[in-house]
């Protein structure tokens, strides 16, 4: 157990700075002459938190104006009795294409998760009227707790002074044939040309039933209320809800509120 855990430690150090490193570097492909997919970088990262780059765990509909982004959350969360954390590096590689890196701890019961992917922002608002980016990669331990194949789609548009957005993830577990499903619904709003307010929720489910283990988890839930602040290239992040969570085997389910705090840049 401990050489695994140091195995996944110096996997996701490797990922991490990896793409950190890349997000400094000069990018390596250009997008094209149409003036409808050339926009200049934004002042500040007040843009990517309005695509909700900055959400713990989401996976955000579009990146213009930035190649790459660092963010780290951690918190509490009472369904789970414990702390919980999410960091993420972002790097663009070519073009459209980017490369994702992370760890995810969703508390007791659940193992630290490294994880990579690759991502690829498939359209834009201003040419289709909806933002769609697809990423695709491995988790070290899923939803399941078993190593996973990952695929996710983020949607995204803006409405009026609003954006929405939506993730559907899929994750097809490397073991005992797990599978597991995940949708995430979120909405935010600038209150300032720096403040954004907004909603969030993430609904995560077992979809594999012919191996289900006493305490496993059954699904779970996060809900709340999301608030973000950009200064220059600096984010600060704060979360605020309720999870829930059922367990194969429990009589009951699980609730209580869960906070997060955080920081992030862009490049």
């Amino acid at each position: 157990m401990l050489s695994r855990e140091r195995s996944s430690t110096s996997r996701l150090f490797f990922a991490v700075i990896s793409a950190g490193a890349l997000a400094g570097t000069p990018r390596l492909g250009h997008a094209d002459d149409d003036a409808l997919d050339v926009e200049p970088p934004p002042s500040s990262a007040a843009r990517s938190v309005e695509a909700g780059a900055f959400l713990s765990s989401a996976l955000s509909p579009r990146n213009e104006g930035r190649r790459g982004l660092v963010t780290a959350m951690a918190g509490w969360d009472q369904a789970r009795r414990g702390g919980i954390y999410d960091t993420a590096a972002e790097a663009q590689l070519l073009g459209p294409v980017s490369l994702l890196a992370g760890a995810t701890y969703d508390g007791p019961g659940t193992s630290a998760s490294p994880h990579v992917e690759l991502r690829l922002d498939a359209l834009k608002q201003a040419r289709h009227g909806l933002d769609v980016a697809v990423a695709a990669g491995y988790v070290d331990a899923g939803f399941n707790t078993v190593p996973a194949a990952v695929l996710k789609v983020a949607l995204g548009r803006s409405v009026g002074a609003s954006y929405l957005l939506a993730n559907v993830g899929y994750e097809h577990g490397l073991q005992d044939g797990e599978r597991a499903g995940e949708l995430r619904l979120a909405a935010l709003r600038p209150i300032t040309g720096a403040a954004y307010v907004g909603v969030d929720s993430r609904f995560q489910i077992d979809l594999e039933h012919d191996h289900d283990p006493s305490g496993e988890t059954e699904w779970e839930s996060r809900s709340g209320f999301v608030a973000s602040y950009a200064w220059n290239r600096l984010v600060f992040t704060g979360e605020a809800g309720v999870s829930a969570l059922r367990l194969h085997g429990a009589g009951s389910t699980a609730v209580g509120p869960a906070l997060t705090a955080g920081f992030g840049t862009v490049f």
